[in-house]
């Protein structure tokens, strides 16, 4: 999940839109093209790249990284890769004004000249009081695995300290039949504990459509999917592990099928 005011509920494929105060850690539709080896291959050197070189800039306070490794890609309960380790990396810049722009890739170990996931993200975040905040974003992503979409997402979010994220936001699926933003709705909590201990937990839903049949007579099955997470993190300085149950509600499963995610995630992170 997310803990410093990025979308909530985006595991493992992750922009993320301001510095992060402790550590910080994607659409739906299986349509789209995937990107030529040589362009995955490249986009993923650039951006593990850009992870190890972000600690020289990190003084300013306006360049910030992740570099973690995970046993599967997922965003909002889905799965973008099958479960087997993946690598993902993700930078960002942050302006005094609130704006930032960022960007992250992932990889699976065993396809590392393969990119199954590419996220672009521009946001503004305002002050709304001492402990309230209000973001607007816009994010792209380029999904390539089990999940293949090319997806765009207009979104607001309320951030209450670094414990609490709401978000409304429409997800746009590109080459799809139906020409409409699917509405999706997330809930996040995150509640420190002593010892670097912290727990986690989200809820949400969202539209999906899944397709069926063959082109040119491909058709869509719609509909809302309710999804969740509980996690427990441990964090020691910029290092983090953290242990989640992934949940999707049992109705949708019968259409969702294999594009749930495995029930179990295990995340290590180094931050920059």
């Amino acid at each position: 999940m997310m803990h410093d005011g990025g979308n909530p509920i985006r595991h493992r494929c992750c922009v993320h839109p301001e510095p992060r105060r402790r550590k910080a850690p994607c659409r739906r539709d299986p349509v789209g093209n995937t990107p030529t080896a040589l362009a995955g291959r490249a986009f993923a050197v650039a951006l593990i790249a850009a992870c190890l070189l972000v600690a020289g800039h990190a003084r300013a306070g306006e360049l910030s990284g992740t570099l973690s490794l995970t046993s599967q890609l997922v965003d909002r309960g889905l799965a973008i890769t099958s479960a087997t380790p993946a690598l993902q990396g993700g930078v960002a810049w942050t302006t005094p004004s609130g704006w930032s722009l960022g960007m992250s890739g992932g990889i699976e170990l065993r396809s590392p000249d393969h990119l199954y996931a590419g996220v672009v993200r521009v946001a503004r975040t305002w002050t709304l009081s001492e402990n309230w905040r209000m973001q607007t974003g816009l994010v792209y992503y380029h999904y390539a695995g089990r999940l293949r979409a090319n997806v765009y997402e207009p979104g607001v979010y309320w951030l209450y300290r670094d414990i609490l994220t709401f978000g409304l936001s429409g997800v746009y699926v590109a080459s799809a039949d139906e020409h409409r933003l699917h509405p999706a709705a997330d809930l996040n909590v995150h509640w420190p504990l002593a010892g670097g201990f912290s727990l986690s937990g989200g809820v949400g839903i969202a539209r999906y459509a899944v397709p069926y049949g063959y082109p040119p007579n491909e058709r869509y099955h719609t509909g809302y999917y309710r999804y969740g997470e509980a996690g427990l993190l441990w964090s020691h300085g910029a290092w983090q592990v953290e242990l989640d149950r992934i949940v999707v509600d049992p109705g949708s499963r019968r259409y969702l099928r294999r594009l749930v995610a495995s029930p179990w995630l295990l995340t290590l992170s180094r931050s920059f």
